[in-house]
């Protein structure tokens, strides 16, 4: 019989469920951080609320026409039926049309071109990103620091999730927690 089970509890056991339930607990939260993570580590690379859809097209510029003739004939050039809700000289050489849902159409009277730009939201990951930003209610922020504590637990637990030589202090992976230990502090200091 062991020292542990002398005492009445398995600490070892008991950590591993403890360690076991809560990883459960955090598993949707922890896909939540991890694809917004990512999609806003890359947002040099990608918009990842927003999908931009770009086009252009020639347009032959005629002075004479009319700010709603220039409209119609720019909505044309690109295949588009929806109404305009605004337009306006941005300077003598650039005119902008607003569509609906965000659309622009931008002419650059001295390149002879228009350009479409459609604005989209993209589904689910400005949520996500929203959540991980902590631009959501006060109620989420404090929920947040619960899931940071939970995963400092999970993590310290682990240390101790496996006995001898091949837990994580153990012979054989003890250069695993040290690795993982040692890529911060490089990042932080060189």
């Amino acid at each position: 019989m062991s020292k542990h089970s002398k005492i009445g509890i398995n600490w070892f056991k008991l950590n591993r469920t403890i360690h076991r339930d809560i990883g459960y607990f955090c598993i949707s939260l922890t896909i939540v951080f991890a694809v917004s993570g990512l999609a806003l580590n890359h947002v040099r690379d990608f918009n990842p609320n927003y999908q931009v859809e770009r086009r252009e097209a020639p347009v032959e510029v005629d002075f004479t026409l009319t700010d709603a003739q220039l409209n119609q004939q720019l909505l044309s050039a690109f295949d588009i039926d929806s109404g305009v809700k605004a337009s306006y000289w941005e300077s003598a050489k650039i005119y902008r049309v607003f569509l609906p849902e965000g659309h622009t159409i931008t002419l650059s009277f001295s390149e002879q071109k228009a350009v479409y730009e459609a604005i989209t939201p993209r589904p689910v990951l400005p949520e996500f990103n929203r959540l991980h930003l902590n631009e959501a209610r006060q109620n989420w922020v404090v929920f947040s620091d619960v899931y940071a504590l939970l995963l400092l637990y999970l993590a310290l637990s682990a240390l101790f999730m496996v006995k001898g030589k091949y837990g994580a202090l153990g012979k054989k992976r003890w250069w695993l927690t040290l690795l993982g230990m040692a890529i911060p502090v490089f990042y932080i200091f060189f």
